[in-house]
Protein backbone atom coordinates (compact mmCIF):
# COMPACT_ATOMS: atom_id res chain seq x y z
CA UNK A 1 0.00 0.00 0.00
CA UNK A 2 1.63 3.48 -1.23
CA UNK A 3 2.49 5.60 1.93
CA UNK A 4 -0.07 8.29 3.44
CA UNK A 5 0.74 11.80 2.28
CA UNK A 6 1.70 14.42 5.38
CA UNK A 7 2.42 17.49 6.33
CA UNK A 8 5.76 17.98 8.23
CA UNK A 9 6.26 20.89 10.75
CA UNK A 10 9.02 21.97 12.29
CA UNK A 11 9.23 24.17 15.37
CA UNK A 12 12.67 26.07 14.51
CA UNK A 13 14.09 28.21 17.33
CA UNK A 14 11.55 28.32 19.61
CA UNK A 15 8.76 25.92 21.61
CA UNK A 16 5.32 26.27 20.19
CA UNK A 17 2.04 26.14 21.94
CA UNK A 18 -1.29 26.57 20.52
CA UNK A 19 -0.43 27.88 17.21
CA UNK A 20 -2.51 27.95 14.41
CA UNK A 21 -1.01 26.81 11.44
CA UNK A 22 -1.74 27.37 7.40
CA UNK A 23 0.19 25.40 4.71
CA UNK A 24 -0.75 26.52 0.92
CA UNK A 25 -1.50 22.87 -0.88
CA UNK A 26 0.52 22.16 -3.92
CA UNK A 27 -0.70 22.59 -7.50
CA UNK A 28 -3.31 19.38 -8.40
CA UNK A 29 -3.24 18.29 -4.51
CA UNK A 30 -7.14 18.10 -4.23
CA UNK A 31 -8.60 16.96 -0.86
CA UNK A 32 -11.49 16.66 1.00
CA UNK A 33 -13.02 20.37 3.13
CA UNK A 34 -11.98 18.62 6.11
CA UNK A 35 -9.84 15.69 7.26
CA UNK A 36 -7.76 14.42 10.28
CA UNK A 37 -3.71 14.72 10.93
CA UNK A 38 -2.51 11.52 12.77
CA UNK A 39 0.43 11.70 14.87
CA UNK A 40 0.65 8.19 16.96
CA UNK A 41 -2.69 8.03 19.06
CA UNK A 42 -3.44 12.06 18.68
CA UNK A 43 -5.85 13.36 16.02
CA UNK A 44 -6.04 16.59 14.68
CA UNK A 45 -8.78 18.16 12.64
CA UNK A 46 -7.54 19.75 9.45
CA UNK A 47 -9.50 22.25 7.12
CA UNK A 48 -8.80 23.10 3.23
CA UNK A 49 -9.80 26.73 2.92
CA UNK A 50 -9.87 27.78 -0.86
CA UNK A 51 -8.92 31.82 -1.17
CA UNK A 52 -8.42 33.90 -4.07
CA UNK A 53 -4.89 33.08 -3.86
CA UNK A 54 -5.15 29.37 -3.68
CA UNK A 55 -5.92 26.27 -1.26
CA UNK A 56 -4.61 26.19 2.55
CA UNK A 57 -4.76 23.57 4.89
CA UNK A 58 -5.58 24.95 8.46
CA UNK A 59 -4.89 22.95 11.43
CA UNK A 60 -4.20 24.15 15.41
CA UNK A 61 -0.70 22.49 16.50
CA UNK A 62 -0.68 22.04 19.71
CA UNK A 63 2.85 21.41 22.02
CA UNK A 64 6.24 21.35 20.26
CA UNK A 65 9.51 21.79 21.52
CA UNK A 66 12.02 24.10 20.01
CA UNK A 67 14.23 22.40 17.84
CA UNK A 68 12.05 19.84 17.27
CA UNK A 69 9.48 18.13 14.24
CA UNK A 70 6.39 16.15 14.21
CA UNK A 71 5.32 14.17 11.15
CA UNK A 72 1.21 14.52 10.79
CA UNK A 73 0.00 11.93 8.30
CA UNK A 74 -3.45 12.77 6.39
CA UNK A 75 -6.26 10.66 7.33
CA UNK A 76 -9.32 11.24 4.54
CA UNK A 77 -11.77 10.61 7.86
CA UNK A 78 -14.31 13.29 7.80
CA UNK A 79 -13.64 15.66 10.67
CA UNK A 80 -17.41 17.43 9.81
CA UNK A 81 -17.92 18.60 13.42
CA UNK A 82 -18.57 22.36 12.65
CA UNK A 83 -16.76 23.59 15.69
CA UNK A 84 -16.72 26.91 14.37
CA UNK A 85 -19.64 28.09 13.38
CA UNK A 86 -21.38 30.89 10.78
CA UNK A 87 -24.55 31.30 10.21
CA UNK A 88 -26.50 34.11 8.15
CA UNK A 89 -28.83 36.06 10.16
CA UNK A 90 -30.51 38.58 8.03
CA UNK A 91 -28.04 41.64 7.25
CA UNK A 92 -25.46 39.64 9.60
CA UNK A 93 -23.19 36.47 10.44
CA UNK A 94 -23.16 35.18 13.64
CA UNK A 95 -19.94 33.24 14.85
CA UNK A 96 -19.58 30.72 17.44
CA UNK A 97 -17.69 28.54 18.62
CA UNK A 98 -18.50 25.09 19.97
CA UNK A 99 -22.03 26.66 20.48
CA UNK A 100 -20.71 29.57 22.32
CA UNK A 101 -21.36 33.23 20.46
CA UNK A 102 -17.60 35.20 19.75
CA UNK A 103 -19.07 37.20 17.50
CA UNK A 104 -21.33 38.68 14.60
CA UNK A 105 -20.34 40.43 11.13
CA UNK A 106 -22.67 43.01 10.59
CA UNK A 107 -22.82 43.94 7.00
CA UNK A 108 -26.48 44.97 5.78
CA UNK A 109 -27.40 48.32 3.83
CA UNK A 110 -27.94 49.74 6.64
CA UNK A 111 -24.89 50.26 8.38
CA UNK A 112 -21.83 52.74 7.05
CA UNK A 113 -19.42 50.29 7.02
CA UNK A 114 -19.18 46.50 7.90
CA UNK A 115 -18.25 45.94 11.49
CA UNK A 116 -17.81 43.02 14.47
CA UNK A 117 -20.05 43.37 17.53
CA UNK A 118 -19.98 42.16 20.12
CA UNK A 119 -17.14 40.93 20.29
CA UNK A 120 -16.69 38.46 23.81
CA UNK A 121 -14.16 36.74 25.45
CA UNK A 122 -13.15 35.09 28.21
CA UNK A 123 -16.22 33.75 30.28
CA UNK A 124 -18.10 35.67 27.48
CA UNK A 125 -17.52 39.03 28.52
CA UNK A 126 -18.16 41.55 26.25
CA UNK A 127 -14.27 43.01 25.20
CA UNK A 128 -15.67 46.08 22.96
CA UNK A 129 -17.84 48.94 23.78
CA UNK A 130 -21.50 48.34 23.39
CA UNK A 131 -23.41 50.24 20.20
CA UNK A 132 -26.93 50.42 21.50
CA UNK A 133 -26.47 53.92 22.94
CA UNK A 134 -25.82 55.42 19.97
CA UNK A 135 -26.94 58.56 19.59
CA UNK A 136 -27.42 59.67 22.86
CA UNK A 137 -26.14 62.36 25.48
CA UNK A 138 -22.52 61.35 26.32
CA UNK A 139 -22.01 58.75 23.89
CA UNK A 140 -18.76 60.00 21.85
CA UNK A 141 -17.73 58.70 18.48
CA UNK A 142 -20.57 56.75 17.23
CA UNK A 143 -18.99 55.56 14.62
CA UNK A 144 -16.28 53.76 16.57
CA UNK A 145 -18.39 50.82 15.82
CA UNK A 146 -16.75 47.77 18.09
CA UNK A 147 -13.87 46.33 15.05
CA UNK A 148 -13.88 47.98 12.11
CA UNK A 149 -11.85 48.91 8.75
CA UNK A 150 -12.22 52.90 7.30
CA UNK A 151 -10.06 55.64 6.47
CA UNK A 152 -11.20 59.54 6.80
CA UNK A 153 -9.48 60.67 3.62
CA UNK A 154 -9.72 57.87 0.46
CA UNK A 155 -9.93 60.63 -2.21
CA UNK A 156 -11.28 63.02 -0.43
CA UNK A 157 -13.97 61.02 0.79
CA UNK A 158 -14.79 60.36 4.45
CA UNK A 159 -14.92 56.77 5.26
CA UNK A 160 -14.06 57.35 9.00
CA UNK A 161 -16.63 59.22 10.24
CA UNK A 162 -20.82 58.88 10.09
CA UNK A 163 -21.11 62.58 9.71
CA UNK A 164 -22.99 64.21 6.71
CA UNK A 165 -21.30 63.40 3.63
CA UNK A 166 -19.85 60.77 4.91
CA UNK A 167 -18.39 58.12 2.18
CA UNK A 168 -19.72 54.30 3.18
CA UNK A 169 -18.10 50.73 2.68
CA UNK A 170 -21.03 48.87 0.62
CA UNK A 171 -21.04 45.08 0.81
CA UNK A 172 -21.58 43.63 -2.97
CA UNK A 173 -21.46 39.75 -2.12
CA UNK A 174 -20.13 36.72 -0.49
CA UNK A 175 -17.93 34.76 -2.31
CA UNK A 176 -17.85 31.81 0.36
CA UNK A 177 -19.15 31.74 3.98
CA UNK A 178 -17.57 28.56 5.65
CA UNK A 179 -18.12 26.62 8.93
CA UNK A 180 -15.99 23.65 10.02
CA UNK A 181 -13.82 22.14 12.96
CA UNK A 182 -10.66 24.39 12.93
CA UNK A 183 -11.77 27.81 11.17
CA UNK A 184 -14.79 29.66 9.99
CA UNK A 185 -14.50 31.70 6.86
CA UNK A 186 -15.99 34.73 4.88
CA UNK A 187 -14.83 35.43 1.90
CA UNK A 188 -16.97 39.10 0.62
CA UNK A 189 -16.32 41.88 -1.71
CA UNK A 190 -17.07 45.20 -0.92
CA UNK A 191 -16.72 48.87 -2.56
CA UNK A 192 -15.63 52.04 -1.09
CA UNK A 193 -17.81 54.97 -2.14
CA UNK A 194 -18.81 58.58 -1.80
CA UNK A 195 -21.49 60.04 0.08
CA UNK A 196 -23.39 59.99 -3.71
CA UNK A 197 -22.09 56.45 -4.37
CA UNK A 198 -19.92 56.60 -6.64
CA UNK A 199 -17.07 53.64 -6.84
CA UNK A 200 -13.79 55.12 -5.13
CA UNK A 201 -11.68 51.41 -4.56
CA UNK A 202 -13.21 47.31 -4.40
CA UNK A 203 -11.92 45.72 -1.10
CA UNK A 204 -11.95 41.92 -1.32
CA UNK A 205 -11.85 40.51 2.25
CA UNK A 206 -10.87 37.32 3.92
CA UNK A 207 -12.10 37.12 7.71
CA UNK A 208 -10.85 33.92 9.40
CA UNK A 209 -12.06 33.10 12.97
CA UNK A 210 -10.31 30.54 14.81
CA UNK A 211 -11.14 28.90 18.33
CA UNK A 212 -7.37 28.86 20.70
CA UNK A 213 -7.54 26.80 23.77
CA UNK A 214 -6.70 28.35 26.93
CA UNK A 215 -9.51 31.45 26.69
CA UNK A 216 -7.57 32.35 23.85
CA UNK A 217 -9.40 32.92 20.10
CA UNK A 218 -8.20 35.01 16.98
CA UNK A 219 -9.68 36.63 14.44
CA UNK A 220 -7.27 37.07 10.77
CA UNK A 221 -8.31 40.10 8.47
CA UNK A 222 -6.66 40.20 5.19
CA UNK A 223 -8.02 42.80 2.82
CA UNK A 224 -7.19 43.89 -0.55
CA UNK A 225 -7.31 47.18 -2.12
CA UNK A 226 -7.72 47.76 -5.48
CA UNK A 227 -8.02 50.88 -7.32
CA UNK A 228 -9.89 50.95 -10.43
CA UNK A 229 -8.77 53.13 -13.78
CA UNK A 230 -7.82 56.36 -11.83
CA UNK A 231 -5.57 56.39 -8.76
CA UNK A 232 -6.67 56.13 -5.09
CA UNK A 233 -4.91 58.78 -2.62
CA UNK A 234 -5.07 57.84 1.09
CA UNK A 235 -4.63 61.18 3.18
CA UNK A 236 -2.74 62.39 5.66
CA UNK A 237 -5.00 61.65 8.84
CA UNK A 238 -5.12 60.44 12.09
CA UNK A 239 -8.62 59.88 11.73
CA UNK A 240 -8.62 56.49 10.63
CA UNK A 241 -6.90 53.21 10.83
CA UNK A 242 -6.70 50.20 8.48
CA UNK A 243 -8.36 48.01 12.06
CA UNK A 244 -9.66 49.97 14.50
CA UNK A 245 -11.43 48.55 18.03
CA UNK A 246 -12.90 50.75 20.88
CA UNK A 247 -12.98 48.61 23.69
CA UNK A 248 -15.25 47.91 26.66
CA UNK A 249 -15.59 51.24 28.92
CA UNK A 250 -14.25 48.82 32.23
CA UNK A 251 -10.62 48.93 30.59
CA UNK A 252 -10.18 52.16 29.51
CA UNK A 253 -7.07 53.58 30.51
CA UNK A 254 -6.09 54.58 33.21
CA UNK A 255 -8.03 51.24 35.19
CA UNK A 256 -7.21 49.27 32.10
CA UNK A 257 -3.60 49.60 30.21
CA UNK A 258 -2.65 49.73 26.76
CA UNK A 259 0.26 47.95 26.38
CA UNK A 260 2.53 47.84 23.70
CA UNK A 261 5.45 45.65 21.48
CA UNK A 262 7.87 47.49 23.05
CA UNK A 263 7.05 48.27 26.20
CA UNK A 264 5.15 51.72 26.19
CA UNK A 265 1.91 52.18 28.52
CA UNK A 266 -1.45 54.10 27.97
CA UNK A 267 -1.97 56.75 25.78
CA UNK A 268 0.98 59.48 26.29
CA UNK A 269 3.91 56.23 25.89
CA UNK A 270 1.29 54.23 22.71
CA UNK A 271 -0.25 57.11 21.09
CA UNK A 272 1.72 58.17 17.43
CA UNK A 273 4.29 55.50 18.37
CA UNK A 274 4.96 52.82 15.98
CA UNK A 275 4.90 48.79 16.92
CA UNK A 276 4.07 45.56 15.93
CA UNK A 277 1.13 44.78 18.23
CA UNK A 278 -0.64 47.14 20.89
CA UNK A 279 -3.24 45.48 23.62
CA UNK A 280 -5.74 46.85 26.00
CA UNK A 281 -6.49 44.93 28.75
CA UNK A 282 -8.13 45.21 32.62
CA UNK A 283 -11.17 43.50 34.25
CA UNK A 284 -14.30 42.95 32.67
CA UNK A 285 -17.21 42.22 35.54
CA UNK A 286 -14.34 41.34 37.30
CA UNK A 287 -12.77 38.97 35.11
CA UNK A 288 -9.17 39.81 33.90
CA UNK A 289 -8.89 39.48 29.98
CA UNK A 290 -7.67 41.79 27.11
CA UNK A 291 -7.43 42.44 23.12
CA UNK A 292 -4.55 43.29 20.84
CA UNK A 293 -3.95 44.02 17.00
CA UNK A 294 -1.32 42.61 15.64
CA UNK A 295 0.36 44.62 12.41
CA UNK A 296 1.94 42.21 9.77
CA UNK A 297 5.49 42.49 8.94
CA UNK A 298 4.18 42.44 5.24
CA UNK A 299 1.82 45.45 5.78
CA UNK A 300 2.82 49.07 4.29
CA UNK A 301 4.07 51.24 6.38
CA UNK A 302 5.22 48.85 9.43
CA UNK A 303 5.57 48.32 11.77
CA UNK A 304 2.72 50.84 12.05
CA UNK A 305 1.43 53.93 13.87
CA UNK A 306 -0.62 53.37 16.67
CA UNK A 307 -3.73 56.05 17.02
CA UNK A 308 -4.39 54.37 20.67
CA UNK A 309 -6.36 56.84 23.20
CA UNK A 310 -7.25 56.19 27.07
CA UNK A 311 -10.84 56.67 26.16
CA UNK A 312 -10.79 53.45 24.71
CA UNK A 313 -9.89 53.50 21.13
CA UNK A 314 -7.41 51.37 19.75
CA UNK A 315 -6.30 51.88 15.82
CA UNK A 316 -4.08 50.75 13.35
CA UNK A 317 -2.81 54.04 10.94
CA UNK A 318 -0.24 53.84 8.68
CA UNK A 319 -1.15 57.37 6.84
CA UNK A 320 -1.57 60.11 9.84
CA UNK A 321 2.06 60.37 9.95
CA UNK A 322 2.61 64.39 10.24
CA UNK A 323 0.27 64.03 13.72
CA UNK A 324 2.18 61.16 14.78
CA UNK A 325 5.62 63.64 14.44
CA UNK A 326 4.82 66.76 14.69
CA UNK A 327 7.43 69.10 13.20
CA UNK A 328 9.34 66.22 11.68
CA UNK A 329 8.36 67.42 7.81
CA UNK A 330 7.11 64.28 7.51
CA UNK A 331 3.70 63.35 5.93
CA UNK A 332 2.01 60.13 5.05
CA UNK A 333 -0.25 60.98 2.10
CA UNK A 334 0.15 57.61 -0.42
CA UNK A 335 -1.38 56.74 -3.94
CA UNK A 336 -2.45 53.35 -4.98
CA UNK A 337 -1.53 53.52 -8.71
CA UNK A 338 -4.53 53.17 -11.22
CA UNK A 339 -5.26 49.55 -11.79
CA UNK A 340 -3.24 48.26 -8.86
CA UNK A 341 -3.86 46.57 -5.34
CA UNK A 342 -2.61 46.58 -1.85
CA UNK A 343 -3.15 43.78 1.00
CA UNK A 344 -3.24 44.75 4.42
CA UNK A 345 -3.10 41.64 7.02
CA UNK A 346 -3.95 42.41 10.65
CA UNK A 347 -4.75 39.81 13.37
CA UNK A 348 -7.04 40.43 16.54
CA UNK A 349 -6.10 38.51 19.29
CA UNK A 350 -8.32 37.66 22.40
CA UNK A 351 -7.16 36.55 26.03
CA UNK A 352 -6.93 35.98 29.28
CA UNK A 353 -5.28 38.37 31.57
CA UNK A 354 -2.73 40.89 30.85
CA UNK A 355 -0.04 40.75 28.22
CA UNK A 356 2.02 38.05 30.17
CA UNK A 357 -0.80 36.12 31.35
CA UNK A 358 -2.20 36.36 27.99
CA UNK A 359 1.28 35.35 26.03
CA UNK A 360 0.64 38.08 23.79
CA UNK A 361 3.97 38.39 22.56
CA UNK A 362 4.74 34.64 22.01
CA UNK A 363 1.17 35.04 20.36
CA UNK A 364 2.59 37.71 18.15
CA UNK A 365 5.66 35.24 17.38
CA UNK A 366 3.87 32.94 16.11
CA UNK A 367 1.94 34.69 13.91
CA UNK A 368 4.23 36.37 11.89
CA UNK A 369 7.10 33.37 12.42
CA UNK A 370 5.10 30.50 12.46
CA UNK A 371 5.89 26.91 12.83
CA UNK A 372 7.50 25.90 9.39
CA UNK A 373 5.03 23.63 7.48
CA UNK A 374 5.60 21.24 4.67
CA UNK A 375 3.81 19.17 2.25
CA UNK A 376 4.91 15.36 1.69
CA UNK A 377 3.60 12.76 -0.98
Amino acid sequence: MSKRPSVVVEAGYHSRRNVVCSLQLPAGVELPPTLWLVAGRAWTPGQVVKTPDGSYLSFLLGTLNAGRERELTVDLGDADEDVVALRDADGRIDVSIDDDPLTSYHYSEEVARPYLYPVLGPSGVPLTRTIEKSGTPGYDHPHHRSVWISHGLVNGTDNWSEDPGHGRTVHREFVSVESGPVTGVIVEKCDWVTASGARIMGDCRVIRFYDLPEGAQCIDFCYTLSAGDEPVLFGDTKEGGMLSVRVNPQINAPGGIIENSFGGIDEGETWGKRAHWCDYSGYIDSVPAGIAIFDHPANFGHPVYWHARNYGLMTANPFGVSHFEPGSGKRGDWVLGANSEVTFRYRLYIHEGDVRKGRVAEAYRDYVSPPVCEWVE
